[in-house]
């Protein structure tokens, strides 16, 4: 399935197109829901889906998207949960989708079997921000066997010597965050970010993505200076909370709409 994310990737990035991923969280702001969100987010145009696994000790997130897992933890989320609301979006959209969340659930359900039952429902890829790099490594023969990608994540203070091994066993693309920390910072881009950001783009093999703190038409124009996309978790789930469901639809597509500055 992750050669579907791949050629989406390599396809925009020839054609210059800058891309943006969302965040949902699973099960929220309700289980039904969450599979209406992201046929929505595709109908505007957002080109992947960065789908949460509620976690509840989560060492990457800030508040907004706690809040968010705690909430659909209190509905009983869990993985067979998110199994079955990925096998309903796949019965009317093929968009990418890349699980993000925590390897305490995914080892306790044994990682064989979640890689293989993430390949027949149509996961194209993983992101486990608490799975370090050479813990995962000898998995990674076992991943590509089942057509999956493993996302590695990595930020302004990593060591670039780091940054090339993670350049050269990662398979479609290397997520950057935009500041050290957890998500949702009230951030401003600083100048040495942009120097960051204009190394990585001459030493990477792989595109790279922008996330953490990314929440405007602004941030957009900026990151997508150098990167090939951006992904906007905490804004989005906000929007989520503040909205009603029967606007949605409308809502998401303003937001996306807002982003991209069409």
């Amino acid at each position: 399935m992750s050669k579907r994310l791949r050629e989406l990737i390599e396809r925009n990035t020839k054609s210059g197109k800058k891309m943006l991923s969302l965040y949902v969280m699973a099960g929220f702001p309700d289980i039904d829901s969450t599979s209406d969100i992201v046929l929505a987010c595709e109908q505007a145009g957002v080109d992947f889906i960065e789908l949460g696994m509620p976690f509840s000790d989560p060492i990457a997130d800030g508040p907004v998207i706690q809040k968010a897992a705690d909430r659909a933890l209190r509905q009983g989320v869990n993985l067979h949960t998110i199994f079955e609301i990925v096998k309903k979006i796949r019965t009317q959209s093929q968009i990418p989708i890349i699980l993000m969340g925590y390897l305490n659930p995914v080892f306790q359900f044994g990682l064989k079997n979640f890689f293989a039952e993430c390949a027949r429902i149509g996961v194209d890829g993983l992101i486990l921000p608490d799975w370090p790099v050479e813990e995962s490594e000898p998995y990674l023969s076992l991943l590509e066997s089942y057509d999956l990608d493993l996302i590695y994540l990595i930020a302004p203070n990593t060591r670039m010597e780091r940054i090339r091994y993670i350049d050269r066993l990662s398979r479609a693309f290397i997520y950057c965050t935009a500041y050290t920390g957890v998500t949702g910072r009230n951030n401003r881009p600083l100048p040495q970010m942009e120097k960051f950001l204009g190394d990585l783009k001459t030493s990477l093999r792989h595109p790279f993505f922008i996330g953490f703190g990314v929440k405007s038409a602004q941030d957009f124009n900026f990151y997508n200076r150098h990167s090939a996309g951006v992904i906007i978790g905490s804004a989005f789930i906000r929007l989520l909370d503040s909205c009603e469901r029967r606007s949605l639809k409308k809502e998401i597509s303003r937001f996306v709409t807002q982003i991209r500055g069409n």
